[in-house]
């Protein structure tokens, strides 16, 4: 007899993500709905743990969990609290915390559970918590790269350069090839802090063969907030100034969003006078790291020569790193620019070191790079 909470959970996932359970919303799709859709209390800590009490098996145990940390990484109760300026993360970050804690003591020293937990807590802002998840890792498993790496990372990058040399010659032993990859990655991350936002069209953004424009939460009934709109009218003027280029609306459809960005994005650049030809709709991406991914393969495969990225100022720093770490993973033989709107007060400022937004530079440039901080949820 199939047990009710997996049949509710499998119910409700096909309700509310339109997939199997095994998998988040990862490609978008085209929906009728009108209205963002309400987070499902069926994937809740509460609910779950609760229900898995029913379980025989730590192998169904683990899967429930699995399942509705999968949900939660994409959904949380509250979705207005991603609607504001320079704020989409939909992640449900308490919620993943426990479940996750829940797992490990299912599986103490499963790894994918402890490498989950330390990025949760790193995203979350605890960065004491994820350090002692990670030597954790590093007690059970001596040479996993990827716990040494992090800790490298997020830990020593800025604050102990000296120390974060010798880490990098502790992980070039171990592999030699990912850690030559990974010197030329930190050598962008530090960039990114003080490089200069383009506010205004320059001589090297008109030798352009591609302009990417980043897409921005919808609101509740589908429409570009005010951040996406800035975004559009500078790629706007942006492709006016250079009527050859090609144009790369990015986007896809969240889980709580009633219409695929892109498309979106697409139609309001039509209304304003766009050659629908010109316009390359990029739907796959769920956050700026699949921006940044999905968008690369499509100028790798067009050869493409230069591109500029048009995204907020408060978003550029983290966007064009992302796309510069996409390059260097696949060759890509383009230049790349910027080009931003103003959407936060003072967002032209260099970042400092302990800003909340270098965490998120870090942790997305290695997630780029191929390492899941959240196996089997996010690249």
């Amino acid at each position: 007899m199939i047990k009710q909470h997996k049949y509710l959970l499998l119910l409700s996932t096909l309700i509310f993500m339109g997939q199997s359970t095994m998998s988040p919303k990862f490609t978008a799709h085209a929906s009728n709905e009108t209205k963002t859709k309400p987070y499902n209390y069926n994937f809740s800590y509460k609910y779950v743990l609760n229900h898995i009490k029913k379980d025989k098996t730590n192998q169904l145990k683990l899967k429930a969990i699995d399942e509705a940390i999968k949900y939660n990484y994409w959904h949380k109760p509250d979705f207005n609290s991603t609607q504001k300026i320079g704020a989409t993360s939909s992640s449900n970050n308490e919620e993943l915390i426990s479940l996750y804690e829940k797992a490990l003591k299912i599986s103490p020293n499963n790894i994918k559970y402890l490498l989950g937990l330390s990025s949760v807590y790193q995203l979350n802002g605890n960065p004491k918590e994820a350090q002692l998840v990670l030597n954790r890792i590093r007690h059970l498993s001596p040479s996993n790269y990827q716990s040494l790496l992090q800790l490298a990372m997020n830990n020593e990058l800025f604050k102990q350069p000296k120390k974060f040399a010798t880490s990098i010659r502790n992980l070039n032993h171990l592999n030699s090839t990912k850690t030559n990859e990974i010197k030329k990655v930190s050598q962008l991350i530090k960039k990114s802090l003080t490089m200069n936002l383009n506010q205004t069209i320059n001589n090297k953004q008109k030798k352009n063969d591609y302009i990417i424009i980043l897409g921005f939460v919808l609101n509740k009934n589908g429409k570009p907030q005010r951040t996406l709109v800035q975004r559009l009218e500078k790629g706007l003027t942006l492709a006016k100034e250079q009527p050859s280029s090609k144009i790369i609306v990015s986007g896809g459809e969240l889980p709580v969003e009633p219409k695929i960005e892109a498309t979106v994005m697409k139609n309001w650049l039509v209304k304003h006078g766009v050659a629908s030809s010109r316009i390359i709709t990029e739907e796959g991406s769920l956050d700026t790291v699949s921006n940044a991914l999905n968008v690369t393969k499509i100028l790798n495969k067009n050869h493409a020569k230069h591109a500029t990225i048009v995204s907020s100022a408060s978003h550029m720093r983290r966007a064009y790193t992302l796309f510069e770490v996409a390059k260097l993973v696949s060759n890509g033989r383009y230049g790349l620019s910027q080009l931003v709107s103003i959407d936060k007060q003072n967002s032209l400022k260099p970042l400092n070191e302990s800003d909340p937004a270098v965490n998120k530079i870090i942790l997305d440039s290695l997630r780029t790079s191929g390492y899941w901080l959240l196996p089997n949820i996010q690249r």
